[in-house]
């Protein structure tokens, strides 16, 4: 082969190498755009635009493969992307409206740290991936698979779903539900006009919504939870509990700490706490299963509701419990009951102030216990007792 002919064949590698790197086409009016760049796992990943869907798909290439599609000529002529210290920046540098339309498909190392942003659109990250992942959107749903590593996201105007966190989780949604698998971590989750579904969190837990239910897994660490509109439902929570509502129940599997539940109108269910429960309703009954610490102070109190408490047999502990009545007269005592599985050292009904009051000193006493209710009867119970009437159901 002459010097012609091997010119010519480099000249042609070249211009296919080229076209591997980056590519422009036009079809129906709308042009696509791809570029590819060299990289090492570790790396990191921006997307900053004004619109648009960014989906990123992890492999196992040390390559980051960029794919624009559903774009207009003047979205691409403000689209910038460039690689420099072993990470890829994808930037719409001068602004402007972008094309509804326009997409961004990109894949990355399954080991690399992503910074995603768009005013108006949807993000998703799609298998499993290593790495920090920060991302936020205006107007959009968000999308996570399973990810190692601290995420951070927030959307404020659609959902968020997520497969298993690994690592610390930060979500927050102005306006949609939220539904997580298993995180590793500890997690911060927040919703203005939603529900929140996860299904374990190993560390911490603290998660809030102005309009929606929480149902919560197993927490491994302190949980925080609150709802202005909807029920609040936990496992067991490895630490101290604060459950809190506006309009609905609050349910609790377990916790061995601090206990404080409170909700304006629905039922309180407590069971195998060890340690301490504040428990208060406005609008419904009570029911409770406590194994005392010690050394904390109890208080059960509702408005208008049965307050059931069930406690084990060798339990020390000293029980207040009173009745505020409103009838008078001689039958006034009879109309509501203090009952007891244990023996109690007074029990009267004091006329003048309308009130049936009892008090227990079970095994010589010990942790303080108050049970306050109206116009409903009171039952203490032993928790064998509970736990054979679990096992008939």
């Amino acid at each position: 082969m002459n010097i012609f002919h091997r010119s010519i064949l480099l000249l042609f590698c070249i211009s296919l190498l080229s076209a591997t790197l980056f590519a422009d086409q036009r079809d129906d009016g709308e042009r696509s755009q791809t570029k590819s760049f060299k990289v090492e796992k570790g790396g990191r990943l921006k997307v900053s635009v004004s619109g648009g869907d960014i989906r990123i798909v992890p492999w196992e290439k040390n390559e980051v493969l960029v794919k624009v599609r559903g774009a207009e000529d003047d979205d691409l002529d403000r689209l910038e992307m460039t690689s420099h210290d072993n990470s890829v920046y994808v930037e719409n540098y001068s602004g402007g409206d972008w094309s509804g339309d326009m997409r961004f498909d990109i894949s990355v190392p399954s080991q690399f740290d992503l910074d995603l942003q768009t005013s108006n659109g949807n993000l998703e990250i799609q298998g499993t991936l290593t790495g920090k992942v920060l991302g936020s959107t205006s107007a959009g749903d968000i999308r996570l698979g399973n990810l190692n590593g601290t995420v951070d996201v927030s959307t404020s105007g659609g959902d968020i779903r997520s497969a298993d966190i690994q690592g610390d989780l930060t979500l927050n949604t102005s306006g949609g539900d939220i539904i997580v698998g298993i995180i590793g971590g500890t997690a911060d989750i927040s919703t203005s006009g939603g529900n929140i579904t996860i299904d374990d969190v190993k560390k911490t837990l603290w998660a809030k919504t102005a309009g929606g239910d929480i149902h919560v897994g197993d927490v491994g660490g302190e949980a925080t939870l609150s709802t202005a509109g909807g029920n609040v439902i936990v496992g067991k929570v490895s630490g101290s509990a604060k459950l809190t509502t506006a309009g609905g129940d609050v349910e609790l599997q377990g916790a061995s700490g601090i206990v404080k539940a409170k909700t304006a109108g629905g039922n309180l269910i407590l069971y195998n706490i060890t340690g301490s429960i504040d428990g208060k309703t406005a609008g419904g009954d009570i029911e409770a299963e406590l194994n005392p610490s010690g050394n904390g102070t109890n208080r059960l109190s509702t408005a208008s509701g049965v307050i059931r408490l069930y406690l084990p047999e060798n339990a020390k502990a000293t029980i207040t419990a009173t009745i505020r009545v409103d009838e008078y007269g001689e039958d006034a005592a009879d109309a509501y009951r203090i009952r007891s599985s244990f023996k109690s050292k007074t029990y009267e009904f004091d006329e003048h102030e309308g009130e049936i009051r009892a008090t227990y000193v079970l095994n010589g006493g010990g942790e303080n216990i108050s049970l306050e209710t109206s116009n409903a009867d009171i039952e203490i119970r032993k928790l064998g007792e509970r736990k054979k009437h679990r096992d008939d159901d």
